[in-house]
């Protein structure tokens, strides 16, 4: 006799419209006990508002959620809790000056009364245990790997009211976003044996993880679901389809590597920066994409911050088109032709307030410059024919980009840059983090286009095959220091293994 699982989550024709933009329309989904879903979906599909909606920060406009067996009705987040809802966002959200402990028993903080510290820290290795967890719960998050901060999330989440009846839902919102490779391995581990306690709803733009993980994969396009389907019976290139509507990822081209033989774009010699790199050297020519590989700790980003000029330099030189630099800073590097991409786009990279239009002209306004004043409607012509060259969705220009998904942010970010009459160099961190496949081909054409434009590119990859595919030069560095060096152009063999060797 065959046990079906009872439902944990079944929601009845959710709808969710912003003004004339229907963000999700006529979702149905149910979800059993024990079930980890993938959520997929291009950059705009609607599984943000999803998420929002189930996570008590959205009202739907019409339809019904059910939590084991429960109709619900979310006002707020504390309800979405209170019903037994965890969500782990991407961005994490810990008070990285608490102890563990503390950050598990914030829905008592701002209670009057003195708090017995023994029950609260044995309450928190009861919520670590759950998800197999050892960590001392007096530890200050702040001295915790990024891995084990997002264990810390989970554990939040997972230690949802106590009077809750019935089994939780758990959110995974891109929680390997922001890993290195081993880390992820750690987490998707974890994840797997959150099925004993929890439903889990998971949620990546990394299709590979999907398929190692995910129970079920339900994917989102123009705010509807198009696919519901057990993981053994799809494949990577059938999820693409449906998420792009038809077209295969095959349709990917790799850039044909050409030997760059021009001067350098940019050269470095002997660069150090005490506590984050040491004697750098190196150069990147027109059309050529230099990649550096290694760990959160290995400099690499220290090293884009400080080309770029918003990180000082104790030693060392660096030439851009020949011309050794002094007194580097922002506003020199972008006289210089430097343009950057930084990790952390919506707290460096965007003024998440002003419209897509103003966050395009941010650095270089063109032709709408008329002496100290903007001339709106070409402005407004800029944006939007970035806009239709990018397929940024929804075409609003005027829409504030934080009412953006990630992936359509990143695009305005990259526009705000490649709107420069001339870029020499482009620093690009991560610059495909976060996004969904069909964004991340967009991106990539526009890297590959600068390239063909004469711009040398300097890169920091989100993964290894990243660099693997992309890259002219491979660039390992390992505690700030250069580990090793592989020319793509002799090394066609050359494997993620291989990469991995020289970064540990």
């Amino acid at each position: 006799m065959t046990i079906v699982p009872p439902i944990v989550l079944k929601l009845n024709n959710i709808s969710r419209a912003f003004g004339h933009i229907s963000a999700v329309k006529s979702i149905s989904l149910e979800i059993s006990r024990g079930e980890v879903i993938g959520l997929v979906g291009e950059n705009g599909a609607g599984k943000s508002t999803l998420l929002k909606i189930l996570s008590g920060v959205e009202q739907p406009d019409e339809g019904t959620i059910e939590i084991n067996g429960v109709t619900v009705a979310f006002r707020s987040p504390n309800d979405a809790v209170r019903a037994g809802v965890g969500v782990v966002h991407q961005e994490q959200s810990l008070f990285t000056n608490l102890t563990v402990a503390e950050n598990l028993d914030q829905r008592n903080a701002g209670r009057i009364g003195i708090k017995n510290w023994a029950r609260v820290n044995s309450e928190c290795v009861a919520a670590l245990k759950k998800i197999d967890v050892n960590l001392d719960p007096t530890a200050r998050v702040s001295d915790l790997s990024f891995v084990d901060r997002q264990m810390v999330e989970i554990a939040r989440a997972v230690s949802i009211d106590p009077n809750v009846t019935g089994t939780p839902l758990i959110i995974l919102d891109e929680p390997t976003a922001v890993l290195e490779q081993t880390e992820t391995a750690v987490l998707e581990r974890e994840i797997l044996k959150l099925r004993d306690i929890a439903s889990v709803i998971f949620v990546s733009h990394r299709l590979d993880e999907i398929m190692r993980i995910c129970d079920r994969v339900v994917v989102m396009r123009s705010g509807k679901i198009v696919s519901d389907k057990k993981t053994s019976e799809v494949t990577k290139d059938n999820l693409f389809r449906d998420m792009a509507g038809g077209i295969s990822q095959t349709a990917h081209v790799d850039r044909l590597r050409t030997p760059a033989v021009a001067e350098p774009a940019v050269e470095v010699r002997g660069l150090t920066r005490k506590g984050k790199f040491k004697n750098i050297s190196f150069s990147a020519r027109p059309g050529q994409i230099v990649a550096f590989v290694g760990s959160n700790a290995s400099g690499r980003g220290a090293l884009a911050r400080t080309l770029f000029g918003a990180e000082t330099y104790d030693s060392g030189t660096i030439e851009v088109k020949g011309k050794a630099v002094s007194r580097w800073s922002i506003r020199k590097a972008v006289q210089a032709g430097l343009a950057y991409i930084p990790a952390e786009r919506k707290v460096e990279g965007m003024i998440a307030g002003l419209s897509a239009t103003r966050n395009i002209a941010l650095v270089h306004q063109g032709e709408a410059a008329v002496g100290p004043f903007l001339k709106l409607s070409k402005l407004a012509q800029t944006a939007q024919s970035w806009f239709d060259r990018l397929d940024v969705r929804p075409n609003t220009i005027s829409r504030p980009l934080i009412n953006f998904s990630g992936g359509n942010q990143q695009k305005v970010v990259l526009a705000k840059w490649l709107n420069s009459p001339h870029i020499n160099v482009l620093l690009l961190d991560h610059p495909l983090r976060g996004l969904d496949v069909g964004a991340a081909q967009t991106v990539d054409a526009q890297i590959t286009k600068a390239c063909e434009s004469g711009a040398a590119v300097i890169l920091i990859p989100d993964t290894i095959e990243e660099a693997l595919e992309m890259a002219d030069e491979i660039i390992v560095m390992r505690d700030g220091e250069i580990s090793a060096r592989h020319d793509m152009h002799s090394k066609r063999n050359l494997t993620v293994q291989d990469i991995v060797a020289d970064m540990v």
